[in-house]
């Protein structure tokens, strides 16, 4: 019986884990953050090395460090995302992390007192 609560507790955490830090519903009450995530899309417009950042509609090659699991997400508008298709939007705690980020750099997202660190591995597209 225990193992059933734990299993249903832990896929409870990954849902709730993937609506923070994919979901881009918190932005909408935090102006400086939108205005931060606009001002460097309009950076990334005029970067002379701007293919080789993350910008909106790549496809990212990402690691989760601490777990070594290798996926690829694509970086879109708030109104294309679909985190279960991994498709996340630039306004999303991961999206406005990963923006402008070259192929090795990190970066590191908090939630519920645990950090998880994504290391971009390639740039597609």
């Amino acid at each position: 019986m225990n193992n059933l609560i734990a299993s249903s507790l832990r896929r409870f955490l990954d849902r709730m884990s993937q609506f923070f830090i994919t979901g881009d519903s918190l932005s909408l009450c935090r102006p400086l953050h939108l205005l931060s995530v606009y001002c460097r899309i309009e950076q990334l417009n005029k970067a002379t090395d701007a293919k080789s950042r993350a910008r909106l509609g790549n496809l990212l090659l990402l690691e989760v460090v601490e777990t070594h699991e290798i996926f690829i997400l694509e970086l879109v508008t708030p109104s294309a995302a679909a985190p279960d298709e991994q498709r996340i939007s630039v306004f999303s705690p991961l999206g406005s992390a990963l923006l402008g980020m070259k192929s090795g750099e990190t970066c590191s997202l908090g939630f519920m007192g645990h950090n998880l660190s994504f290391r971009l591995i390639k740039v597609i597209g």
